[in-house]
């Protein structure tokens, strides 16, 4: 298993420009000890090419993995022309990830506008074609359980998609603190996992999680033989720039244990 991280465990600091995505890369390589980087939309300034060709370049000289591209997207709109617009949006960060070079992008299913089966409907179709758009570039796309009342709740549902698309670069981002009941989906979904969003909430001075059980989640992936990137999300109340060091210092003592 390899550690990263992604730009949203600083958000509170983008938000108060205290970080750039710049000095973000910088500190994942230098102080949080990563493998590498998922790059998200949310981070970007901009997306002209001389912007993107620096972040390239920087990751590359700090001998960091760009693993992923996500995007937020929201398949769940009733409106054709919004969906349009949903769907160009994915392709466009399905392209920027061939530019990077990375292997997978996620997006989100969204959230039903109206009637849950008449949306679903339309999310599936939405997905299946951008799928199809990755699949000429051979990248992976990957939905990510992002619960919030969406589409996405349990495993049921990442499966059901997962039938309909019947794609093999069709994957999910599976974050280990979205499903509405956790560890039964977890272990029902970890076979097509593209990678592992690793939530943090709350480190004890060590930097142990305690309000997911990792040691549960380590023993899936693990029987799972689960051997990508664990993606580390910090969505907790204490300052992100010391959570993150002792939350990175817990994932990788824990990846070194479960790698016997």
């Amino acid at each position: 298993m390899k550690l990263g991280s992604n730009i949203w465990s600083f958000h509170k600091a983008v938000n108060a420009k205290k970080i750039t995505q710049i000095q973000w890369i910088e500190k994942c390589a230098k102080e949080l000890d990563h493998d590498g980087i998922e790059l998200l939309d949310y981070g970007f300034p901009t997306t002209n090419m001389d912007y993107l060709k620096k972040v390239k370049k920087l990751a590359t000289d700090l001998h960091l993995e760009i693993y992923a591209i996500s995007c937020a997207s929201r398949f769940g709109k009733e409106n054709k022309k919004e969906l349009r617009e949903q769907i160009e949006y994915v392709k466009k960060w399905i392209d920027i990830g061939y530019f990077f070079g990375a292997p997978i992008v996620r997006f989100f299913a969204g959230t039903p506008q109206g009637e849950f089966e008449k949306g679903w409907e339309n999310m599936a179709k939405a997905t299946i074609e951008c799928v199809k758009y990755a699949q000429k570039n051979g990248i992976i796309l990957a939905v990510e359980n992002h619960n919030h009342g969406g589409f996405m709740q349990t495993s049921k549902e990442v499966l059901r998609l997962a039938k309909e698309v019947n794609s093999p670069y069709f994957k999910v981002c599976l974050d280990t603190g979205n499903f509405k009941d956790l560890y039964p989906s977890i272990e029902k979904t970890i076979k097509i996992a593209a990678f592992v969003h690793t939530k943090l909430y709350v480190l004890d001075k060590n930097g142990v999680e305690k309000k997911l059980d990792y040691e549960r989640i380590f023993k899936i992936l693990k029987k799972a033989k689960y051997t990508g990137y664990l993606s580390i999300e910090f969505e907790g109340e204490e300052n992100e720039f010391t959570a993150m060091k002792r939350g990175c210092s817990y994932l990788r003592r824990m990846i070194n244990k479960y790698a016997k």
